[in-house]
């Protein structure tokens, strides 16, 4: 299964990189929160990866990164955590929020 990256804008310098295969509101869409750094260069902050953030050189890099690990997280092993978590629309207040497990 092919996975559709698109970019959420959130701020200026900032989103969020969602799986277009999932509607709006389910927690798989969520893929990375992004940020361009002060100096240049990307850190992606990634959902359903038990990992520090990563920096990249460009938003291309980013794509790249989520593309070549998309099949590693185990579905089995995150069931609890997409159906324990409500995923907040971008057009919410409430943009800023963590998920955790």
């Amino acid at each position: 299964m092919e996975q559709t990256l698109i970019w959420e804008p959130l701020a200026p310098g900032g989103w969020r990189l969602c799986d277009s295969q999932y509607p709006v509101g389910q927690v798989q869409r969520l893929v990375a929160y992004v940020e361009r750094g002060e100096r240049g260069g990307y850190e992606a902050v990634w959902i359903a990866r038990r990992s520090a953030p990563t920096w990249h050189t460009s938003r291309a890099d980013v794509l790249r990164e989520a593309q070549r690990t998309a099949g590693s997280v185990p579905v089995a092993a995150d069931a609890a955590l997409h159906e324990a978590v409500a995923f907040t629309a971008s057009d919410t207040s409430d943009r800023h929020r963590v998920l955790a497990a």
